[in-house]
């Protein structure tokens, strides 16, 4: 019997602007999030998500990708 995995694990991570106002989530960050980074699985559902500042959010694609995570800039879309 197969048994529903309800902690998948993320395979990429796509990155858009947010149309939103919100602080950017990383630890003593006081600049504005204009950037979404969200981790999805293999079927392209979002797992997780955090709201950043382009610095930070940079910080995040460089270190996802190191761990060998797709990333889908979609910034410009």
């Amino acid at each position: 019997m197969l048994l529903p995995n309800f902690d998948p694990a993320p395979t990429a991570v796509r990155i858009h602007r947010i149309g939103y106002v919100s602080p950017c989530r990383a630890r003593n960050c006081q600049m504005r999030a204009t950037l979404v980074a969200e981790k999805v699985d293999t079927a392209g559902r979002h797992v997780r998500q955090i709201e950043l500042c382009p610095l930070r959010c940079q910080i995040v694609i460089e270190r996802e990708r190191n761990s060998g995570l797709e990333i889908c800039d979609r910034r410009n879309e």
